[in-house]
């Protein structure tokens, strides 16, 4: 026990007194959480509560889309107009409409047919809100479009008719009785639960500089570790009998003491002076962000095992760091990723780690809330340990 005491104290003053290390750890998060807040423009963000779509068909007047955009005109919640594809676009590059859904020529022809149909959407890259409504929009017609299509066909194959003989008698209000779900409509009623989440860019910017630096910090951590070994040091304490548990339980413990002060640091500058909304369970916030550290030190762990010399470490803790990063949603966020970027994130703990963070500081969620991600982050810390363990040789 006096080994580990002594081996953790020896790190966390080396830290201390490494005014590099703290200005990455500490100072250098919050700077650019600054820049994101109060520096970078805001592009006019405040002023896009709402949106106004456009719609264009390239069909005819009987074309199935002519009488969506009809009856989509009529919807009062979503300011919608129709227009032809050169006013659309028009419109769009001048930003007096957010996006624009484009119904193709063939639309109702792939639609009878039962082949795949495309509703084409056009948006402007730098309104990402607008971006995202537009697709959540387009997304929901195709859903109801798929779910129809599919209706059409279980029909057709009951009742021996054809799609287009179904969609008549339907367009003109007769044989409801084919489709149960025209019989017994469902509604939804939305309620919100707890408390409404104020909009503040810190809730997204700090919890991602947060994984960002966190994991950073404790992976360059391990480069003095390494560096011991190089220097025979470690040899010499394994003659003295202490065992790589004890020196490797202490790199974790000490890397994960350096992990707890940057929660106390930035959460705490957060609250206080950025004005973060801390969530409705604060105990929640802090767990999280403690097993969060507790998978960067862990990781730490896994380049003292790995790298054969500091040269290595080095470089395997600034390129992991820099390739997670972006990959766990610390640049922009996960929803906004491809879909083989969102897959491969899923391999990353900045990526669960961050979308706990987004379910606490922005939808207001509890601890049960991110249980799945708490479950994810405690199989890498448990992953990441014992294979360290059982990797680690002392020179």
């Amino acid at each position: 026990m006096k080994e580990i005491v002594y081996l953790v104290g020896k790190d966390l003053k080396n830290f201390i007194t490494d005014a590099r290390s703290l200005f990455l750890a500490l100072l250098f998060p919050l700077i650019l959480v600054f820049m994101v807040v109060y520096v970078y423009p805001s592009g006019g963000e405040e002023d896009r509560g709402k949106f106004t779509f456009g719609l264009v068909s390239q069909e005819d007047e009987e074309g199935v889309s002519r009488e969506m955009i009809t009856f989509l005109e009529k919807v009062k919640s979503i300011p919608l107009q129709s227009f032809n594809f050169e006013e659309a676009y028009q419109r769009l590059q001048e930003e007096k409409i957010e996006a624009f859904l484009f119904f193709p020529s063939d639309f109702t022809s792939r639609l009878y047919s039962g082949e795949n149909t495309v509703i084409e959407v056009y948006t402007n890259p730098e309104n990402v809100k607008g971006r995202l409504a537009a697709l959540r929009l387009g997304q929901g017609l195709a859903n109801q479009i798929s779910y129809a299509q599919s209706s059409f066909e279980l029909v057709k194959r009951q009742k021996g008719i054809s799609i287009e003989e179904l969609a008549e008698r339907v367009r003109h209000g007769e044989d409801f009785q084919v489709i149960p779900s025209l019989v017994e409509p469902v509604s939804m009623n939305f309620h919100n639960i707890g408390p409404l989440v104020p909009l503040n860019r810190v809730n997204w910017a700090l919890p991602a500089f947060f994984t960002m630096f966190v994991f950073l910090a404790s992976s360059l951590g391990a480069v003095d570790l390494v560096k011991e070994k190089e220097h025979r040091i470690l040899e010499r304490l394994a003659v003295r009998g202490t065992t790589k548990g004890i020196i490797l339980g202490a790199k974790f413990f000490s890397s994960f003491i350096k992990g707890m002060v940057q929660i106390i640091f930035l959460w705490g500058a957060g609250i206080f002076i950025f004005n973060l909304y801390p969530g409705s369970s604060l105990f929640a916030l802090f767990f999280l962000s403690a097993l969060f550290v507790a998978v960067a030190s862990a990781f730490s762990l896994y380049i003292v095992s790995t790298a054969s010399n500091s040269s290595f470490a080095f470089s395997l803790g600034v390129i992991s760091s820099l390739i997670m990063a972006p990959l766990g949603g610390c640049w922009w966020p996960v929803y906004l990723m491809p879909p083989w970027m969102s897959l491969l994130g899923r391999l990353t703990p900045h990526y669960w780690a961050n979308s706990a963070f987004s379910k606490l500081l922005i939808s207001g969620g509890d601890l049960e809330a991110i249980a799945i991600e708490l479950t994810t982050l405690l199989i890498f810390v448990i992953a990441l340990y014992f294979y360290s363990v059982k990797k680690f040789d002392y020179v």
